[in-house]
Parts: C-alpha cells; sequence; structure tokens
C-alpha cells in the first residue's frame, strides 16, 4: 500500500512539475523534443550465509529490490529511484527510500529521500526526507532543504536483539553564495532538532538525550591564473546535548554565544566549537603539488555530517611528477596529525606518513609499480605520565614491487604479473617489543591467459606469505588457485566462471599443518541486452588442526555463501 501511495504522489509531481515548467522552455524548441521517454532499470536479489562457526559474521539470508526510473517530459528530466531491502532483525517493517530530483535549466528540486552538499564541517553525507531545491541563475548559489534527518525508533524487545533507540530528528539548511565553479564564495546556516516526544524510552540503562544543533559555516574556491586554486572551509557549531537541561543566563554569554542563542535556546548541555581546513593546489604541466591543513576542536559536531573525526591537527603534502609524456609518474606524500588539542587528555598521539609510489610503463609489454611507505606512531605524556609498559611507540615499513608483463597477439592474450610485500612493525618500546614486533613476507605470481577469438580464458596464481612475530612465532602459508571463465551460445551471452583453491598452513608453536579448500562457481546470463540474470557461490573448508588449539574460538569451519540477482533495463 505504501508503495503505491508513493507512486501516486510521483505521478502527481510530475505532472504539477510539468505544468509549471513547461511554459518556461523555448517553445521553438518543442517540436524537436520527445513528449514523454523513460529509461531506468529494476532488479533484485538474495543471498545467503550458512556457517558451522560459533558467532556467526553473516546474516542467513538476505534479499533487497531496487529501481531507477529517468523518465522525461519534453526534455525535462524527472529521475526517480528506490532501494526496498531486509535492513536489519531489529526492524518489523523493510527499508525504502525513495526519492526525485528533477531538473530545469539552473533548477533543481529534490523530493523525497535526497541529498545536498552544503560545506563538509555543516551538511555533508546526510540524506533527507522531505523536500530541497538549488539554484545556479549567473554568479548566484542558492540551495536550501528542510526535512527528516532521522527516524524514530523505539527499543526493539520482541526480535531478542535490543535496537538502540533514536529520537525523530528534523531539520533545514540554507546555503547562499556568489561566483562560478572555480571562483566563489558561500555561506551556510543549518538546524536540527530532536523530537523529545517522538520515542518512548523503556531500557532506563539507555542512555539517549535528544539534542539541538545550529552551525554557520563558509566556504570558498579562488583560482589564480589557471594555476594555482585556494580552497578553505570553516564552520562553528552549537550542540546542545540535552534539551532538559535548564537554559542559560544570556548576561553570562559571550557576543558569539548571544549571536547563535538568537537562533535557538542556549542551554546548559550547549557546547560551542569549530573546524576548518584549507588545501593549496599548484597546476603546472608535468608537476602538481598540494598543501593542506585540517583542524577540528575536540568538542566539535554537526547532526549534519556523521561519521566525522574530531580533536585533530593535521597538516598534508602532495606531489605528483609525469615524465616521458605521461610514461613515468612518481607521486610522494606527507601526512602529520596529533590529538590532544586542548591539552586535556592524558596522553597525546602522534602519527605522521610518508608514502612514495612510482609507475612506469616501460614498453607495451612490461610495465613496473613501486611503492613504499613509513609510518610513525609516537604517544607522549598528557595530563599525566604515560607508563612505559603500554606506551605507544612504533614505526611500520611496507614496501610492494609488482612488474606486470603482457604477451601475445589477436588470437591469444597471456598477463603474468609477479608481485613481491614486505612489512614490519618495529617496536620501539623495549616494554612490548617482544610481541609487539613482526614482519609480513608475502609474494604472488598470477597468471592469465584469454582466448579471444574463443571467448574463454585460464588464470592461476602461486602464493607465499610468511609471518613472525617476536622470536619464535612464524606463521607460513602457501598454495595454488586455478580457475576459468567461457562466454556460451551464439550472442556469448551466457558466462560461467570456475575457480578451486588450496592452501597449506604451518604454526611453528603447533605440530603439524592444516589447508584450507575453496571453491566458487558464478554463472551471468543476459537476454536482448535487457534481462540479466547472475548466480554465484563459493564454498571454504578449513578442516581441524593444531593451530586451532592457539586460537581462542578456532573451530573446524565450513562456509557456504551464494546468491542471486535480476535486473532488467529499459
Amino acid at each position: 500500500m505504501a508503495c503505491k501511495c508513493c507512486f501516486k504522489w510521483y505521478i502527481v509531481t510530475l505532472l504539477l512539475l510539468k505544468a509549471v515548467l513547461l511554459p518556461a522552455q523555448d517553445i521553438a524548441s518543442l517540436g524537436k523534443q520527445k513528449p514523454f521517454a523513460i529509461t531506468g532499470s529494476v532488479g533484485g536479489g538474495v543471498t545467503f550465509y550458512h556457517s558451522n562457526e560459533s558467532f556467526q559474521t553473516q546474516d542467513p539470508f538476505t534479499w533487497n529490490l531496487y529501481g531507477s526510473f529517468n523518465p522525461t517530459f519534453y526534455g525535462f528530466a524527472m529521475p526517480l529511484s528506490f532501494v526496498i531491502n531486509q535492513y536489519s532483525r531489529s526492524y518489523a517493517t523493510p527499508f525504502a527510500q525513495f526519492g526525485i530530483s528533477p531538473t530545469y535549466k539552473w533548477i533543481r528540486l529534490h523530493l523525497g529521500y535526497r541529498t545536498i552538499s552544503m560545506s563538509p564541517f555543516a551538511f555533508d553525507g546526510q540524506s533527507f526526507k522531505g523536500a530541497g531545491i538549488e539554484l545556479t541563475p549567473g554568479r548566484l548559489r542558492f540551495a536550501a532543504f528542510y526535512g527528516s534527518l532521522n527516524k524514530a525508533i523505539n527499543e526493539d524487545t520482541t526480535t531478542g536483539r535490543l535496537a538502540m533507540p533514536q529520537y525523530g530528528r528534523m531539520g533545514y539548511g540554507i546555503k547562499l553564495g556568489v561566483g562560478t565553479a572555480s571562483n566563489h564564495i558561500d555561506f551556510v546556516y543549518f538546524h536540527a532538532k530532536d523530537d523529545s516526544s517522538s520515542i518512548t524510552l523503556i531500557n532506563e540503562s539507555q542512555v539517549v538525550r535528544p539534542e539541538e544543533n545550529t552551525v554557520i559555516g563558509t566556504s570558498f574556491k579562488f583560482t589564480f591564473f589557471k594555476r594555482v586554486i585556494l580552497t578553505a572551509d570553516a564552520a562553528t557549531s552549537a550542540l546542545s546535548q540535552d534539551l532538559a537541561s535548564a537554559p542559560v543566563n544570556p548576561d553570562t554569554l559571550n557576543n558569539l554565544q548571544k549571536i547563535l542563542a538568537k537562533a535557538f535556546v542556549y542551554r546548559n548541555s550547549t557546547v560551542l566549537s569549530y573546524a576548518g581546513q584549507s588545501l593549496l593546489t599548484v597546476l603546472l604541466n608535468s608537476f602538481t603539488a598540494t598543501v593542506g591543513y585540517r583542524r577540528v576542536q575536540p568538542d566539535f559536531q554537526s547532526l549534519g555530517t556523521p561519521y566525522m573525526l574530531s580533536d585533530i591537527e593535521a597538516w598534508q603534502g602532495n606531489a605528483n611528477l609525469s615524465l616521458a609524456k605521461g610514461r613515468v609518474n612518481i607521486n610522494a606524500s606527507v601526512n602529520t596529525q596529533h590529538n590532544d588539542l586542548d591539552q586535556d587528555l592524558v596522553s597525546e598521539l602522534h602519527n605522521s606518513t610518508e608514502v612514495f609510489n612510482i609507475s612506469a610503463l616501460i614498453s607495451r609489454h612490461f610495465n613496473l609499480n613501486i611503492s613504499a611507505s613509513n609510518v610513525k606512531l609516537n604517544q607522549t605524556d598528557g595530563t599525566g605520565p604515560v607508563s612505559d609498559s603500554i606506551r605507544e611507540n612504533e614505526q611500520i615499513y611496507a614496501i610492494s614491487v609488482m612488474p606486470s608483463i603482457i604477451l601475445g597477439g589477436k588470437s591469444v592474450s597471456q598477463t603474468i604479473t609477479p608481485s613481491f610485500n614486505y612489512s614490519a612493525v618495529n617496536d620501539l618500546n623495549s616494554f612490548t617489543a617482544p610481541t609487539g614486533s613482526s614482519n609480513t613476507l608475502s609474494a604472488t605470481v598470477s597468471y592469465v591467459c584469454t582466448f579471444l577469438q574463443r571467448h574463454w580464458s585460464l588464470n592461476g596464481n602461486i602464493l607465499y606469505n610468511n609471518y613472525t612475530q617476536g622470536a619464535g612465532s612464524e606463521y607460513v602459508s602457501y598454495g595454488l588457485n586455478a580457475g576459468g571463465a567461457v562466454q556460451l551460445l551464439k550472442e556469448k551471452n551466457l558466462g560461467i566462471q570456475l575457480s578451486l583453491g588450496y592452501l597449506f598452513n604451518n604454526f611453528t608453536e603447533g605440530s603439524g599443518a592444516s589447508s584450507n579448500v575453496t571453491g566458487s562457481f558464478s554463472t551471468r546470463y543476459t537476454y536482448k541486452k535487457h534481462h540479466s540474470f547472475s548466480l554465484y557461490t563459493n564454498y571454504v573448508v578449513t578442516p581441524p588442526n593444531s593451530l586451532q588449539q592457539k586460537l581462542l574460538y578456532g573451530v573446524s569451519t565450513n562456509n557456504l555463501a551464494g546468491g542471486m540477482n535480476y535486473s532488467y533495463s529499459f
């Protein structure tokens, strides 16, 4: 019933937008446009997973339905997309999203589940269910939205798996700027507030508080001489972490707090913080360099930017050099960062990363890639001394060499790809070095032979891995994989792939060896370039061995996974 209502609402929206936008189009161009056309795709799939492991890592059965439609009325695009799937066992109903973003010239509407990128610190990466608009007439840059950011979720006590409750949250944002894609400045305002009456808490131990957030930000980009680009983003966020906390006396607020207090109630639980970043890029014919800086205060949080890391100051530098008409590329980068910006933590963690990479196309039959990296981690004292028995102080080195050899002609193509990887962890803390230091060596030789005129191929690889920890622990694994692929039928629209593998594993602290047996099968069939059906399965067997006696959860495992998918394009 919900899907039918959404579809009816979508059709009504199409007709209304057509009536509103059609008169604004150039009448002379109407005869050149199709009155109505629609393209898109729909599909669905199921997956299954079975294992005798004590701790299941995947759901035993999942399903999903998806689709995208792009109808056009006399050249007006009205895209629509939806996803329905088994979102989680914690919910009684499937997860579904619908949304459209019709566009006409410099006008773009957003209806349903949509997202608008306004600022990396104010509103970015967060979807809303509601309405939005983007306008770019000339040098004006305007965007706005209003809608639901979070759906209210009560605690689920019926499935045996308690769900984290979540308040319903409404929000809106406005972006106003001037300029072009190369040179512009934008100002952003974002506000979000939880509905404290939207859920009922059953388990009082669940610490969930309704929140309110206001963010003011700005972003700009300036280009000089078409070679130098300067970008920057900054934002100030005021977050009330509990709407039940008492309001603050306005006379005790500073000037910035008083400005923000005009948009929402400043409470005892309100935290005011800021974040900013800048990037300078230089573009030359064969050389590119960037220098960047980022600082996010410890308490900075915007309800419009999920998954943001706070309490961090970072510098970055990157350079790329292209030689021999692009046949040789050299890249180097340096990144450093640390936390404890307010110097109120017990310890401060510093880390730096240096990366060097070179890729060379030596000939049409041979190319080479070499990369090396160095990571340093160092934990220093903060408000108190850190015990040397747990202090982080280590370096991680890694190097990778991967040449590629391509042979063959019009009927047969062969590719041989050896690879060598070595990494080492050098623990500089004498207390933890015996168990913290380690090194890993891995080598692989891959081979692919494709018979171009016969539409089938063979592949295989040989693997070797050696992991050493401390002075006496060593784990060795080696083996091979082999497989093939073929395209059948007159139109070559039936594809089949098969692979088998066997690995020997040995642990020096145990007695005897173990093995892994792997196998996979997949097939794909396409009918008249519209219907596509795929089926896959893989099987991994790990027999019992002495190594498992050293592991906390080691068991003899049998893992079977698979699935099938169907899609229709029009």
